[in-house]
């Protein structure tokens, strides 16, 4: 039987590296919508909050975006376990709920209005990109409620998309 110190100094050991790497010095923030007018690329990294009727939730991710042809996003909710990814086009939207262990594969206009999506792609970009003033976005669709901070932000360079529904995975319709 292993007792608790045994997992004492893993723990202490994980806590020492995440504390030095928050206490490392920080990268220059750069506004998400700095060059919202002219960017081919966008990814950054995602902190934010959920606010619905159930409660709060806390998510972290991933953006990642080509004017006019693609928005990439994952979230993790849970220690940092991937829990969806999306991935929208022109006319397709892809949605992967590793937790439920479904999928959803639907035209962008018959999602529009049932999740909180734009109903073309260069609408989603824009209100993900925000008003252009910061680096925070708040999205709200119904009664929730979105608060998104950028950080890592990178413009114009090119980034891969991947997405992959297992085959195991249940596929589900709005």
């Amino acid at each position: 039987m292993e007792t608790l110190s045994t997992f004492h100094f893993p723990l202490s050991t994980l806590l020492l590296v995440l504390l030095s790497v928050s206490c490392s010095p920080k990268k220059k923030l750069v506004s998400p919508t700095a060059n919202a007018s002219n960017y081919e690329w966008f990814s950054a990294k995602v902190n934010g909050e959920m606010k619905t009727e159930n409660g709060e939730m806390s998510f972290t991710g991933t953006v990642r975006m080509r004017r006019d042809s693609v928005v990439w996003l994952s979230a993790s909710a849970f220690l940092g376990m991937e829990n969806v990814r999306t991935l929208i086009t022109e006319d397709s939207v892809f949605l992967v709920n590793r937790l439920d262990q479904t999928y959803l594969a639907e035209p962008l206009s018959a999602v529009a209005g049932k999740l909180p999506l734009s109903a073309t792609l260069k609408e989603t970009q824009a209100l993900l990109l925000g008003d252009g003033n910061s680096d925070h976005v708040e999205i709200r669709f119904g009664q929730y409620l979105a608060k998104i901070k950028y950080s890592d932000i990178h413009w114009n360079e090119p980034t891969t998309f991947p997405f992959k529904i297992n085959k195991n995975y249940e596929r589900i319709k709005l």
